[in-house]
């Protein structure tokens, strides 16, 4: 499967997931970042994608804070998406491995869910990372603006299992003249869900209702709803 993650920076620029929908299979999107921040335009893109009934995923961007608050704020934030799409942590900065852990361990308690990881090879191959949550690494083969459907080959190996693989920042689609991060999800629709659904999938199901969470952010009041 193939895909592209999204934010505020693309949503800013015009982006419309709504004409790129035949061109991916998957989404993820920034949902929050550190304990203040919500995505504005992350539930315009989720709930775009859930009519579609395109798999996704939404991601929290590791701040500087407490990873248990952080957590915590991921979880209040988005507590509607979690059993409907894959929950990631975003590690791009001078957070350690403990810190990390402490990220996902969190998230599980609450939620039964252990997130993906997203971060460069070398970052778990420090050794101590959660084994748990399944890898997308971002590692960029030396090639400009690589087509979604370009010929990877293996992906870079790290110390636990690589699901999915940024493997561009400049990618392009048509109809949007900006950059966007491609990625390849190394299974299909199914083996998606296993990873929305986690440790609750031996657990008797209910009846969905539409439920709604509005985010704390005093200056991104957004009020979310599963349909």
């Amino acid at each position: 499967m193939r895909g592209i993650d999204i934010s505020n920076h693309q949503g800013s620029a015009g982006f419309k997931i709504s004409n790129h929908l035949s061109q991916i299979d998957f989404c993820i999107c920034k949902a929050t970042e550190g304990t203040g921040f919500v995505d504005a335009y992350c539930d315009v893109f989720v709930q775009t994608l859930i009519s579609a009934g395109k798999p996704w995923g939404f991601y929290h961007f590791a701040g500087t804070g407490d990873p248990v608050s952080e957590a915590e704020y991921f979880h209040r934030n988005t507590s509607n998406y979690f059993g409907h799409g894959v929950p990631v942590l975003d590690w791009e900065g001078d957070q350690s491995v403990d810190w990390v852990n402490s990220f996902t361990a969190r998230i599980y308690e609450l939620t039964g869910v252990h997130p993906w990881i997203y971060g460069n090879p070398w970052r778990f191959n420090q050794g101590g990372v959660d084994q748990n949550c399944m890898r997308w690494i971002a590692s960029y083969p030396n090639v400009i603006s690589p087509p979604l459907d370009y010929d990877l080959g293996e992906p870079p190996q790290t110390d636990g299992l690589v699901g999915a693989w940024q493997f561009c920042s400049d990618g392009r689609l048509p109809g949007y003249s900006g950059n966007l991060d491609f990625n390849v999800f190394y299974g299909d629709a199914e083996a998606w869900q296993r990873y929305v659904v986690g440790d609750n999938a031996s657990k008797p199901s209910e009846p969905d209702e539409p439920k709604s969470t509005v985010f704390e952010n005093a200056e991104m009041r957004v009020e979310v709803t599963l349909k």
